[in-house]
């Protein structure tokens, strides 16, 4: 009986351990470049996560689960997960997406006229005025003053004797201690406490400045992982739920985006 107790415990233990699997792997590109913020998109839960600067990644997944893979300029890759996949790391090749390039004719073609074949060897006379510009920019002495090497007042030793000391100051700075002691101590996220974050954010905040702009949710879901990880959204904010200051940090990360990435703004 004392066996059969054993046993049963063991299981259990077992079944609870194992009911949520991983899938660990790397993402390259065809020439063993290690690829960063790809998107990893499981297509039956519909998590995305994204690979960090070494190409690697994390994500929950069972078998059968079919896992996306996807990155501006390159084409798409899926894979179906298998037990094989449980048991070594799942590394997928990512190809650069072709493109074509139009074509420029840079052939000088005489005419036999040596005085005219000779002129259009010179530079453009634009071009020759720009360098002409730049070389007397760069002789003309320069007409703003130059910083002074100094210490800022507000990081200089108090003179007692001047009255220097700022009683507000000690008793602001005081208060900023005790306040600080009383809210709960800033740590990282878990994987669970990132993807609730992400939920609440999307269920919670006016999302209707990124719509407006065409995007879809899967481009939501990119650049909030994208604002998370350059700004420490969950980090910071998912036990205090500021909406004011994520929204803040989120337009704040907008405008970063939109310069490396091919979306509408």
């Amino acid at each position: 009986m004392k066996t059969k107790l054993l046993f049963l415990l063991f299981f259990t233990c077992s079944v609870t351990v194992f009911a949520q699997e991983y899938i660990i792997g790397k993402v390259s590109s065809e020439f063993d470049t290690a690829l960063q913020s790809v998107v990893i998109f499981n297509t039956r839960t519909d998590e995305k996560v994204l690979s960090d600067k070494d190409g690697n990644f994390m994500i929950a997944a069972k078998r059968t689960d079919e896992l996306r893979f996807i990155k501006s300029g390159y084409d798409r890759n899926s894979s179906k997960i298998s037990a094989q996949n449980f048991l070594a790391p799942l590394n997928i090749i990512l190809t650069k997406s072709p493109y074509e390039i139009a074509e420029i004719d840079l052939t000088f073609q005489a005419t036999g006229n040596l005085k005219k074949d000779s002129k259009a060897l010179d530079p453009p006379k634009k071009v020759v005025a720009l360098n002409s510009d730049m070389k007397s920019y760069m002789r003309t002495p320069p007409t703003e003053v130059a910083p002074k090497l100094s210490t800022p007042s507000a990081f200089a030793a108090p003179n007692y004797n001047a009255g220097q000391v700022n009683v507000l100051g000690i008793a602001s700075a005081v208060f900023g201690l005790v306040r600080k002691a009383k809210n709960p101590p800033v740590t990282t996220a878990n994987y669970a406490e990132t993807q609730e974050f992400y939920r609440r954010v999307k269920n919670t905040l006016d999302l209707s400045f990124y719509t407006s702009r065409g995007w879809d949710e899967e481009q939501i879901d990119h650049f909030l992982i994208y604002a998370d990880q350059n700004y420490s959204l969950a980090k910071r904010y998912r036990k205090n739920f500021d909406v004011s200051a994520i929204d803040m940090l989120m337009k704040l990360a907008y405008k970063e985006y939109i310069k490396t990435h091919k979306v509408g703004s």
